[in-house]
């Protein structure tokens, strides 16, 4: 008979997504949060600049968040004055999402902050590393 502490055996440190998101979080986590910002909120301030105006809806499939996540997300930053959310004029059911001027001012900072990160990470691979890995993970995010 097989033993079963074997089947149910995982070890969480060696599971890629579990290892991609602890580096993500460790090199940009605190730059999120300096700017008192969670990743839903990052997400839809670091995709405006290049979609603008956009839709709740878009800002999900542009995000790969849900409605709730973004609507919740969107809230906050209608609070904190770094976007406007106004009802389009020709469909009173969508709403049409812009950056603010403090947003934009925002964007630009947190944008130099991510190629930071970025590089920070990217600078303990060498250059065949790092395009190796450019390309893994650029081809996993395709098939998404």
């Amino acid at each position: 008979m097989k033993d079963q502490s074997q089947s149910l055996t995982f070890d969480l440190t060696e599971f890629l997504p579990f290892q991609m998101s602890v580096i993500a979080s460790n090199l940009f986590g605190q730059v999120m949060e300096d700017a008192g910002f969670q990743v839903p909120e990052w997400r839809i301030m670091m995709t405006l600049p290049t979609h603008q105006p956009c839709s709740s809806h878009d800002l999900c499939i542009l995000t790969a968040m849900d409605a709730a996540r973004v609507s919740r997300a969107q809230r906050r930053l209608e609070d904190l004055d770094m976007i406007s959310v106004i009802r389009d004029k020709s469909d009173r059911r969508r709403l049409v999402v812009r950056l603010s001027e403090k947003g934009m001012v925002e964007v630009t900072r947190l944008r130099s902050a991510a190629h930071a990160a970025e590089s920070k990470m990217l600078d303990a691979l060498g250059p065949e590393d790092r395009a190796q890995l450019k390309t893994a993970v650029s081809g996993l995010y395709e098939r998404l």
